[in-house]
């Protein structure tokens, strides 16, 4: 993905999760990402790990806790989630705090919303929000539409186009960026329970 205007503001990723079901109604998953950010040449990583659990066929509710490292500096996150399926149409949110390493109280909040809606067996399309609220005034929006294009064998294309908006006091910044890439899905159709988490 890269900023349309400035493709050196650009990020690579590979990332993948993984989930173990111990009963019918919880399990286990686990998510592992390293994010090449090209403006300032480093490398982030992120891990995760969700308690998941099944209310019901169509809904599931989770506990997530993990962390991220960038430059020698890290962030503990944790937070809830949660997911229902109505049709053709599923919903996923999420609640989060942030402690940077070292410091004691909170740091920060992220909550997030997305929405995909399935418009064949290859079609599917998405739409995406993400708010952060840091500490010293600043906060930042990540908004994004997107489409899946599923080619078969579990495998699928995606690609989305989106805004990131960023404040600091009276000063701001608005952003709108391109990504695509390729995830391959193992196990039941649908993946993992829940989307990757991290700030």
């Amino acid at each position: 993905s890269a900023f349309t205007d400035n493709t050196r503001v650009s990020k690579r990723s590979l990332t993948g999760s993984g989930e173990v079901a111990f009963t019918r109604t919880f399990g286990l998953q686990a998510d592992l990402g390293v994010h090449d950010l090209n403006a300032i040449s480093e490398v982030g990583t992120n891990v995760t790990l969700h308690g998941n659990f099944h209310v019901g066929e169509f809904t599931s509710l989770g506990v997530f806790a993990g962390r991220d490292d960038l430059n020698n500096q890290g962030v503990n996150f944790y937070g809830v989630e949660a997911g229902h399926e109505a049709g053709r149409v599923e919903f996923e949110g999420y609640a989060s705090i942030a402690d940077a390493a070292g410091n004691n109280g909170s740091n920060g909040t992220l909550a997030g919303l997305q929405i995909r809606g399935n418009i064949n067996e290859a079609w599917r399309l998405k739409a995406n929000i993400d708010y952060v609220d840091a500490r010293n005034g600043v906060d930042a929006t990540r908004y994004s539409v997107g489409t899946d294009y599923n080619f078969g064998e579990g495998g699928a294309f995606y690609a989305e186009v989106g805004g990131f908006d960023a404040n600091a006091g009276p000063v701001g910044a608005n952003e709108t960026f391109v990504g695509f890439g390729l995830r391959y899905n193992l196990g039941a159709k649908r993946g993992t329970t829940f989307g990757r988490r991290g700030f």
